[in-house]
């Protein structure tokens, strides 16, 4: 796998966080995969877009993990429609600037010499990626993600989250069949009481 740099915000990635901390919408719209190298002296933050993009990735997920001040952004992508192969060596998250309507590149990582290679369609097998990307937001209080659906592939967290309300729901099923035995077994002891003390008078 590639070795990614951590994810650095944009100068007008800040800008974005700046009004967000001010209550304006911090939406991400997707993620693009690239090949580009960063050149010497190139600075992270004075990026607008990435040096090579190659594809875009939709977002599946956003996960905000308490109060760490952090984001993370599950997005992927696969080879269909590839034509011509890549080095994936770059991600940059996207996110709308809600004054302008325009896509902003808000943080961007590099896995400069340790990328990982992306075959065209026409290879013996297809590729998928997924990547979680984890980038600062503060304490922005109204941050959400524009979301692909893609019902072919389903999270670890998706998936854990179905097992849990599978179990909650089974759990709720057993609890009511249990109180319906309990309460048809007392009309029945009661029943062969009353049974008995019949029985009972007419031998007296």
């Amino acid at each position: 796998m590639a070795e990614f740099s951590q994810c650095f915000i944009t100068n007008e990635g800040f800008n974005l966080l700046a009004k967000a901390l001010k209550g304006q919408k911090l939406e991400f719209t997707k993620c693009v995969a690239g090949s580009g190298f960063l050149p010497e002296g190139q600075k992270i933050t004075e990026l607008t877009d990435l040096i090579e993009p190659r594809r875009d990735m939709g977002i599946e997920r956003m996960y905000i993990p308490g109060k760490v001040g952090t984001v993370i952004v599950t997005a992927s992508f696969s080879n269909e429609g590839l034509i011509e192969g890549f080095l994936l060596r770059e991600i940059g998250l996207f996110a709308k600037d809600p004054d302008t309507e325009k896509e902003i590149l808000y943080s961007y990582c590099n896995a400069g010499n340790f990328p990982d290679p992306i075959p065209a369609q026409d290879s013996p097998s297809p590729v998928f990626y997924r990547f979680n990307l984890t980038t600062f937001i503060e304490q922005a209080p109204n941050v959400s993600a524009v979301y692909v659906e893609n019902p072919l592939h389903v999270t670890y967290v998706e998936m854990q989250e179905s097992i849990d309300k599978t179990i909650l729901y089974l759990r709720e099923k057993i609890d009511s069949l249990q109180e319906q035995i309990n309460i048809l077994s007392g009309i029945s002891i009661e029943n062969s009481r009353k049974e008995l003390d019949n029985i009972a008078e007419e031998v007296i």
